[in-house]
């Protein structure tokens, strides 16, 4: 484990842990079981229960093998497998999150072990609660679409684009107020632990609701479970959105450009206004912003092809399920604590080590399966699990020759015969930066700044090991020149700025 970090075991009775479903589901007066019927159902309902790291690692691999490579827009991927491949999607999102509302509660006296996990339980939950919410929201986006198609509404779009948005209006909606109804009725974007399925349906850690990411990610499961497949999660390096292909002329001649749609979802709050902005193009949440007309004339070249926010017109668009569940699961936090200084001492932020553990065991299985090689967040996590809980594989010497042109050879580096070799560890961030570079222009800083972060704790552990203060200020320094692309507004670049 690394040093600056205080691990936190997490060696309470697992027989807690269990109950905790049972309590879980009551939040909000919503209990665990719903009558509705449901549409869609799971082929394999699992093991009832769960009772070792490595046995949920096994289940949740055999789930990911039967996931589809293709893209859920492909003419010939079925409609009925893209189904069951985002219901199981959403399982692993609800369980997942399940295990770090367990392990990462303030309170030490509410932190539990992970084991027994209720496996079929967790399942059970989103059959019975997410998706009728689902059905809820289809039935009324349909009755909308009727109504938009009976006033002959096409003022903003085509009609088939108007019932996309009215579907992720409705359904981004539903999920909003599910989500806020928690018992301290605040609003809560930038929490730690308030991006998931489980946090969103049942969960009351810390009082959590949900954050950007957490609700794009839900609106695109929700949109696939009910069959609009045509709807992927699209990510920048702070937020999350949903895109989907549209026609510029709604099909009516053979020469239909495809075009790539975008719908803000990642509204808080359950005020007419809030919900009403849900399903916009991004490009009119820029133009609807209000400001000052000094304001105004200094935002002018801010636009959502511009936005660090908004990865300009560079953002990761999560084609399948497993890519979103890789996403999915690099979001998830296995921080307690955050870091906060006191009077002259620095005190170490508290993780939960046994999540991060299963974090980073879950993300390895997902990039053997292909599903990360688009998704640099995706590598740069499972970087920064085995930084802090390392496993042999990520202890293994790589050459990395095809991937470092014109560097020289250091001994120090495990590098043999004019070869190239690094930890497999540091590999990971290697990776991340060149699929940037390869996929999107370049327009990513985190891969610089978590490779700089590597390098410059490495050097600060070994005293013999001080060049790598000199890669980590080089790669700060790439970090900042991708920063410097974009034009700064606080709004648009806070998170970059930290």
């Amino acid at each position: 484990c690394n040093d600056n970090v205080e691990v936190d075991d997490n060696s309470l009775r697992a027989v807690d842990a269990g109950k905790r479903v049972d309590d879980a589901g009551s939040h909000n007066g919503h209990g665990c079981c719903n009558t509705k019927k449901n549409t869609i159902q799971l082929n394999d309902n699992g093991p009832m229960n769960i009772y070792s790291h490595e046995e949920l690692t096994t289940q949740f691999q055999n789930d990911v093998k039967s996931l589809s490579t293709k893209s859920a827009q492909d003419d010939v991927v079925d409609p009925k497998k893209i189904e069951q491949d985002y219901l199981k999607v959403a399982i692993w999102n609800f369980v997942v999150g399940y295990c770090e509302a367990l392990s990462t509660h303030k309170d030490s006296t509410r932190r539990y072990s992970l084991f027994p996990v209720p496996f079929r339980a967790l399942c059970q939950l989103v059959l019975e609660e997410f998706l009728p919410l689902l059905n809820d929201a289809k039935q009324k986006s349909a009755s909308v679409a009727t109504s938009n198609s009976t006033n002959n509404s096409t003022k903003n779009g085509s009609s088939a684009q108007l019932r996309h948005r009215q579907a992720v209006q409705t359904i981004a909606n539903i999920i909003w107020k599910r989500a806020q109804n928690k018992k301290c009725g605040t609003l809560m974007q930038d929490e730690l632990h308030a991006n998931s399925l489980y946090t969103c349906l049942c969960g009351d850690v810390d009082g959590k609701s949900l954050d950007c990411f957490g609700a794009a990610s839900l609106v695109v499961v929700g949109m696939n479970l009910s069959g609009l497949g045509n709807s992927c999660l699209t990510l920048s390096e702070d937020h999350a959105y949903e895109s989907h292909s549209k026609q510029l002329n709604d099909g009516e001649t053979k020469d239909a450009v495809i075009v790539r749609g975008t719908c803000e979802v990642a509204i808080p709050g359950n005020t007419k206004t809030a919900q009403s902005k849900r399903g916009r193009e991004i490009s009119e949440t820029f133009s609807s912003q209000n400001q000052s007309s000094t304001q105004r004339k200094k935002l002018d070249a801010i636009t959502a092809e511009t936005s660090w926010l908004y990865m300009a017109k560079n953002p990761v668009i999560c084609e399948n399920a497993g890519m979103v569940l890789a996403a999915m699961i690099g979001n998830v936090n296995c921080d307690v604590e955050k870091q906060k200084l006191k009077t002259g001492e620095e005190k170490m932020p508290v993780v939960s080590g046994p999540l991060y553990k299963l974090k980073r065991d879950l993300l390895w299985v997902l990039h053997d399966a292909g599903f990360m090689k688009k998704i640099p967040f995706a590598l740069i996590e499972l970087g920064d699990c085995e930084e802090h809980m390392s496993s042999e594989r990520g202890m293994e010497w790589i050459d990395v020759t095809g991937l470092v042109q014109g560097a020289k050879c250091d001994s120090n580096n495990g590098n043999e015969g004019g070869k190239i070799a690094v930890l497999r560890n540091e590999k990971l961030f290697m990776d991340a930066i060149h699929i940037s570079r390869k996929l999107y222009d370049d327009s990513q800083a985190y891969p610089y700044l978590y490779a700089g972060h590597y390098h410059k704790d490495a050097g600060r552990d070994d005293p013999t090991q001080e060049y790598r203060l000199v890669e980590s200020l080089r790669l700060y320094s790439e970090a900042s020149r991708v920063a410097s692309k974009y034009q700064y507004d606080s709004r648009d670049c806070m998170q970059l700025m930290k």
